[in-house]
């Protein structure tokens, strides 16, 4: 059996275009079963990327990317921030082979020149292309049944996500505040340790105690196993885990929203099938009323022959029949799709980058507290100060 092509993809090398309105590039290098690609996107690629995703997979997750940002996109930090950030989507898009074998993604990691130009001309799907795509991807959906447990699973998450979209953002700004806070004071204790406590003991503390020996700092940093507890200390210090809190909130407030922009995508289907319903009694009703041989507002200044129009009502009635079918069959399958795979798997993410974040921030508090306590403690104890 021929092994699948493991994906591999790299974002890097990031460069500032200079010219009237400066922006940056990145390499997107790696390779697939296709061989491989070595292309130079800026973010606004990867913008319009995921706008033809989603277009083209409706009621697909399309993970979201990183928010742009008007004042200070060129500073380093933030370009560092950026790329890493776009590696990731790039990695998360590599999981999901039909989304990076589509037309439109290959175009994206191999197409020189103009991406947006290339992109254009992959030509709209139809209604019945749209149905034969989601048959051949998603051959494990088939069959599965659509009930109304799994009509009202949907619904109920729907209304969860727009109800806690609120709540998320404010969440955010609470993480934000508190990540703001903690590294204001880690850095105001790491130049207390360095700089403002030696100054003191030396400009102070020397001339009331008159002794070198009595100055804890100093003394500290020229005794191996202090001065590395010291050390321990200021390097935990310089780490701020509420900071990995806040970007990991921003990011699932966006996860959010892209969420709810999926289930809108159902919903709109679930609309153009009622337009066309409403289409078709139209429709109906004006068949009955020329074989009644009544004159309509539409059909009385008509040259037709009775006969034309009834054929033409006919050809317009079997379109839209055929319309509705197609309507009926997406919404089916985008049902299954969020019902049996997309919500489940977007709870589990939820829940276990919970987890992860949350076992992080513990594991960092609790060093810290042991860093603190026993570098401290052994200054108590060198140095007698009580």
């Amino acid at each position: 059996m021929q092994r699948l092509q493991k994906i591999s993809v790299e974002v890097g090398d990031p460069k500032v275009q200079s010219g009237l309105n400066k922006y940056t590039t990145y390499s997107v290098r790696g390779m697939d079963k296709n061989g491989q690609f070595d292309v130079i996107r800026r973010f606004s690629d990867f913008r319009l990327i995921r706008q033809f995703l989603i277009t083209k997979w409706p009621g697909c997750y399309i993970p979201p990317l990183p928010p742009r940002k008007a004042i200070g996109n060129m500073d380093q930090k933030f370009i560092d921030d950026r790329m890493h950030s776009l590696q990731e989507w790039m990695r998360i898009m590599a999981q999901s082979k039909y989304f990076w074998y589509s037309e439109e993604f290959q175009l994206f990691i191999k197409a020189n020149g103009d991406i947006e130009k290339a992109l254009t001309q992959v030509p709209k799907l139809t209604y019945d292309e749209i149905i034969n795509k989601y048959q051949d991807t998603f051959t494990d959906l088939s069959g599965r049944e659509i009930n109304r447990e799994l009509i009202q699973k949907i619904t109920d998450f729907h209304q969860f996500l727009k109800r806690v979209n609120p709540m998320v953002e404010n969440f955010k700004q609470i993480a934000k505040n508190i990540a703001e806070a903690r590294h204001n004071f880690q850095e105001q204790m790491i130049n207390f340790l360095q700089i403002q406590l030696p100054n003191y003991e030396q400009q102070v503390l020397l001339e009331f105690s008159e002794s070198q020996d009595k100055l804890v700092i100093l003394n500290i940093q020229k005794d191996e196993y202090p001065a590395k507890l010291l050390n321990n200390y200021l390097n935990l210090l310089q780490q701020n885990e509420f900071q990995s809190l806040f970007q990991e909130i921003k990011k699932e407030s966006k996860q959010v929203r892209a969420f709810l922009e999926t289930m809108i995508q159902r919903e709109k289907y679930e609309q153009q099938k009622v337009v066309y319903e409403q289409r078709q009694k139209e429709l109906q009703i004006q068949l009955q009323e020329v074989l009644a041989g009544k004159s309509s507002i539409k059909n009385i200044f008509s040259t037709s022959k009775k006969e034309d129009q009834i054929a033409k009502l006919q050809v317009q009635i079997d379109q839209v029949c055929k319309d509705i079918e197609n309507m009926q069959f997406i919404c089916d399958i985008l049902t299954v799709l969020l019902g049996y795979i997309e919500i489940d798997k977007f709870k589990l993410e939820k829940q276990q980058n919970y987890y992860r974040l949350a076992k992080s921030l513990i594991q960092y508090e609790v060093q810290l507290s042991q860093v603190s306590e026993e570098f401290w403690e052994r200054v108590q104890q060198n140095y007698n100060l009580l």
